[in-house]
């Protein structure tokens, strides 16, 4: 498995860091996990073709992490070159349906996907839920941020990834992420910051520790999290292995 971080930031414009998207290539299929603004380009840059993505998974519906879906919708019908033919997913909370009619209702059918090509999938906010695609197996579970708001893990070739979208403390994060060889959690502002919805670096630390996760990559982050030592407040809590990640890295499982 691979993951390719499209975003590490946050609403804040930034050169260095997109808002929110990671790419995963898992048993062949491509999953997108969020797609905040720039997420398209990011894809172009890491040599990503758009037309390959297999599903979409959402968290939430703040613009940080939906805004890209538009013109990625958009341009599903109008590639220059052979448009896709095979049906691709959007997987979000509940609430997805809404969130996609309204969408159409403000662009019309310029973003409907040609040939019945869209699967949507919306995964409960109140219990965890699985679905399988192909050879990958994905699971959600609710988080404590906006509402709606999940967590995914996401399975295959006996290896998982764990990714928390935005979060705060959480139970069923912790839970979702047990033994998973990759947690890429949210870190959005440093210690003695905290700000309700979001987490510390030492909160990640100990919900990557208590979850038994092998390797710990810590994202989203406003500015202030450059200026601090964030690996090292995370240590505090954690004592494998942590990375901060930068727009374009690539991560193997």
């Amino acid at each position: 498995m691979e993951v390719t971080v499209l975003g590490s930031g946050t609403a804040t414009p930034s050169l260095e860091r997109n808002a929110s998207g990671l790419a995963v290539n898992a048993a062949g299929s491509w999953i997108l996990i969020d797609m905040g603004p720039g997420t398209i380009r990011r894809l172009c840059e890491a040599g990503i073709d758009s037309r390959l993505i297999d599903a979409i998974l959402i968290t939430h519906f703040h613009p940080d992490h939906v805004s890209d879906l538009v013109p990625f919708l958009f341009a599903s019908n109008y590639a220059f070159g052979p448009v896709r033919d095979e049906p691709f997913h959007l997987i979000g909370p509940e609430g997805l349906e809404q969130f996609y009619a309204g969408l159409v209702g403000v662009f019309q059918d310029w973003i409907v996907p040609r040939g019945n090509r869209l699967v949507k999938n919306q995964m409960s906010t109140r219990h965890s839920e699985e679905i399988a695609l192909d050879q990958v197996l994905i699971k959600s579970a609710p988080t404590p941020h906006s509402f709606p708001s999940l967590s995914y893990r996401i399975e295959a070739d006996e290896v998982s990834v764990t990714v928390s979208g935005d979060t705060d403390v959480s139970e069923a994060l912790v839970e979702l992420a047990s033994d998973t060889d990759l947690f890429i959690c949210e870190c959005s502002m440093p210690e003695g910051r905290k700000v309700p919805g979001h987490l510390v670096p030492s909160e990640a630390g100990r919900i990557a520790a208590r979850s038994g996760a092998r390797k710990l990559v810590l994202t989203h982050f406003y500015p202030p999290c450059d200026e601090a030592d964030i690996v090292e407040q995370a240590a505090v809590a954690y004592s494998s292995e942590i990375v901060k990640a930068r727009d374009l890295m690539v991560i193997r499982v």
